[in-house]
C-alpha cells in the first residue's frame, strides 16, 4: 500500500457487501445514494474522460506545423502548458484539454460530448440501478456524467420517469426522501450548457452545495466509477465537516486499474471513509442488487410483460384509429401486402375491417382465424364486430375462444360479460363480469357496467356498492350519476336521487336521457306538472324517444286521474 493510502480502510469486496446488507436490513431510516463518475457508463459504451481527452489532444497534435516528434513524445512535453501535467493520466487534465481543442466553437466541443454520449446504451448494471433505484429507498444518483443512462435505464427497466435535475437553477428541487427516484447532474445536463472547462469543474455551483448538504445529512454516498478529476465536487466533500455525512462513505475502486489518487485517500481518512476495490461496474452493481433482493429472471419476465403490453398497446391504438377514422385514415393504416405466413392479427383485422360487405369481411375474417387460430386478438375482433352487427351467438362462441386462449384478457372477460348480459344470460355473465374486476379493479367501465346488471336484477344492495365505486374511480362520470339516481329512486330515496340527477345534468345538460330521469324523480316527488314540463323538454332534445314518450303518457294518465301511479321506466 503507498504512503497515501497507508492510514485509510481498505476493505475487501465482501465485507463491504456485508455492511450494506447489514445497514439496510437493520437501519430502515438509513439510505445510500450512488455517486457516480465516468467509469460508470464506459461498459454502456460511453468513452470516459481518459480515451476523449486522449482524442483531443490528438487533433491538437495534429493541428501543430510541423511536428518535431511523435505524438507521444510530444505529450511528454506538456504542450499546453498545464500545471502539474501528467502525460500518462489525461484524464485529470480533461477540462483544460476540452477547453483548448474547443476554444472559439464551444458548440463543436457539445456535438463531440453529444457524438460520444448517444454511442451509448444502458449496460446490465444500470438494469439493476434501476430495479434498486424503483425497488428500495436508496432511489437517489448524483452524477458529474452528461448522458442519459440513468434517466433511460429507469424508464426501460424500472417504468419510472425519475425527476431528473440537470441545472443548478433548479437544485432546490432536489429533496431528500423523495418517493419517485431522483437524478442530479451538477455539471449539467447535455442539452443545458453543460460545465466541461476548467472554470466550472473547478468550483461547484452554491445551490448544488446548498442541496448536496441537504441529502447528505441523511444518505451515505457510494462512489463508483469517479476519479476524482474535478475539482468541483472533491473541493465540496473536502470542505465538509465528517458530522455532515450520514454514515461512512464508500469509494469503490476499479482494482485492475489501480489504487485512487492522494486526493482521494485524503478525503476518506477526513469522513473516516473506506476504499473498496472492486470488480467493473456491471459485476459489482449485481453483486449490491443482490444483496438487496435482486433477481435478473424477475426482471427479464417482467420486461417481456412490459413489452407485449406496450405493442399491444399500440396495436390496439391502430385498430381504434383506423375505425374511428374515416376513408383516408383507414388507407393510410392498411398494411402493405404481405405472405400470409407473415401477417400479424393486426394486419388481418386491418384488412378484414376495410372490406366493403359483409359477407368479405367474414370471409377474411376466417381466413385470418385460419392462419392465426391460436390469436387472442383475432377471435377478440371479429367478436366485437360480429356483436357490432347483431351476430350476438357467433360473437359470444368468438369471445368465449379469445378467453379459453387467454383467461388474462380483461378485454375479452368484459365485452363477454355484456354480450351474455345482452342475452339474458345474466349468471354466466356475473361471473364473466367478476373474473373482469378482479384482473382490472379499478376499470371504471366495467364496475358501472356490472352495477347496471345488478340493478336491472333488483339487486340494489350489492349495485349501490358498484355505483359508488364507479364514481369513486371517476367522480365526473354521469352515466353512473343518473343510472345510480334511477336505483335510488325505486329504493324512495328521493334526495339523494335529486342530488345525483342535477349532478349530471350540471355537468350535461342538455343529456335527453339525465332529462328523462329527472322528469321521473319528479314524477316520484308527485310534481306531476313540474314533470310534465320535464319530460316535454326531453322529447324537444331527443323527439324519437319510445321511453319519453311512455313517461309522458303515464304522466299525463296521472294528472287526469289526479292520483299518483307506479312510474313506467326502462333502466
Amino acid at each position: 500500500m503507498d504512503r497515501e493510502t497507508s492510514t485509510v480502510q481498505v476493505w475487501a469486496l465482501k465485507g463491504f457487501l456485508d455492511e450494506l446488507k447489514r445497514i439496510n436490513d437493520t437501519m430502515e431510516d438509513r439510505r445510500f445514494v450512488f455517486i457516480l463518475g465516468a467509469g460508470a457508463s464506459i461498459q454502456s459504451g460511453v468513452k470516459g474522460a481518459a480515451p476523449l481527452a486522449r482524442e483531443w489532444m490528438q487533433m491538437l497534435f495534429h493541428r501543430v506545423v510541423s511536428p518535431e516528434t511523435d505524438f507521444d513524445s510530444w505529450l511528454k512535453l506538456n504542450p499546453l502548458e498545464i500545471d502539474n501535467w501528467q502525460p500518462d493520466n489525461l484524464a485529470g487534465h480533461y477540462p483544460e484539454i476540452f477547453a483548448r481543442c474547443f476554444s472559439g466553437d464551444h458548440e463543436a466541443g457539445f456535438a463531440e460530448l453529444e457524438k460520444a454520449i448517444e454511442a451509448g446504451s444502458p449496460s446490465f448494471g444500470y438494469a439493476v440501478l434501476a430495479w434498486i433505484m424503483t425497488k428500495t429507498s436508496h432511489n437517489m444518483v448524483i452524477t458529474t456524467n452528461f448522458d442519459n443512462l440513468v434517466a433511460d435505464s429507469l424508464y426501460i427497466y424500472g417504468r419510472r420517469s425519475p425527476h431528473v435535475i440537470g441545472h443548478e437553477t433548479l437544485a432546490g428541487y432536489l429533496k431528500p426522501l423523495a418517493r419517485r427516484p431522483m437524478v442530479a447532474k451538477i455539471h449539467r445536463d447535455l442539452f443545458t450548457d453543460p460545465i466541461n472547462d476548467p472554470d466550472g469543474t473547478g468550483q461547484l455551483k452554491k445551490p448544488w452545495e446548498d442541496a448536496l448538504r441537504n441529502i447528505f445529512k441523511f444518505y451515505t454516498p457510494i462512489f463508483i466509477g469517479y476519479g476524482g478529476n474535478d475539482g468541483s465536487l472533491m473541493n465540496f466533500l473536502s470542505d465538509l465537516s465528517p458530522r455532515d455525512i450520514s454514515g461512512r462513505p464508500f469509494w469503490c475502486y476499479y482494482e485492475p486499474g489501480g489504487q485512487p489518487n492522494g486526493d482521494i485517500a485524503a478525503l476518506m481518512q477526513k469522513h473516516n471513509g473506506v476504499l473498496v476495490p472492486t470488480p467493473d461496474w456491471d459485476q459489482l452493481m449485481l453483486d449490491i442488487g443482490n444483496l438487496w433482493g435482486y433477481k435478473h429472471d424477475d426482471q427479464l419476465k417482467d420486461l417481456e410483460r412490459y413489452t407485449k403490453d406496450m405493442k399491444q398497446t399500440l396495436q390496439e391504438q391502430v385498430l381504434n384509429t383506423s375505425r374511428e377514422g374515416g376513408e383516408d385514415i383507414k388507407a393510410k393504416l392498411l398494411p402493405k401486402p404481405k405472405q400470409e405466413q407473415d401477417k400479424s392479427w393486426l394486419d388481418w383485422t386491418l384488412e378484414a375491417e376495410n372490406k366493403s360487405t359483409v359477407e368479405d369481411k367474414v370471409e377474411h375474417y376466417k381466413l385470418a382465424i385460419e392462419a392465426l387460430p391460436e390469436s387472442a386478438e383475432l377471435h377478440f375482433n371479429y367478436a366485437y364486430w360480429l356483436f357490432d352487427i347483431g351476430h350476438a351467438e357467433s360473437a359470444k362462441q368468438h369471445y368465449k375462444i379469445a378467453i379459453d386462449i387467454d383467461p388474462d384478457d380483461f378485454a375479452a372477460q368484459s365485452n363477454y360479460a355484456s354480450v351474455l348480459e345482452s342475452s339474458g344470460e345474466t349468471e354466466k355473465a356475473e361471473i364473466h363480469y367478476k373474473k373482469a374486476l378482479a384482473l382490472r379493479p379499478g376499470d371504471v367501465n366495467a364496475t358501472y357496467n356490472y352495477a347496471n346488471m345488478l340493478s336491472g336484477l333488483e339487486r340494489y344492495e350489492e349495485a349501490e356498492i358498484y355505483y359508488k365505486k364507479a364514481l369513486a374511480l371517476k367522480p365526473d362520470d354521469t352515466k353512473a350519476m343518473n343510472n345510480y339516481a334511477c336505483l335510488l329512486i325505486d329504493l324512495k330515496r328521493l334526495e339523494e336521487a335529486e342530488s345525483l340527477v342535477n349532478r349530471a345534468l350540471d355537468l350535461s345538460p342538455e343529456h335527453p336521457v339525465f332529462v328523462e330521469t329527472k322528469s321521473e324523480l319528479l314524477f316520484a316527488q308527485e310534481k306531476y306538472q313540474d314533470a310534465l314540463n320535464t319530460i316535454e323538454r326531453a322529447l324537444e332534445l331527443d323527439p324519437g324517444s319510445q321511453q319519453a314518450k311512455d313517461i309522458k303518457a303515464q304522466i299525463e294518465q296521472e294528472i287526469k286521474r289526479g292520483k299518483k301511479g307506479d312510474s313506467h321506466r326502462k333502466k
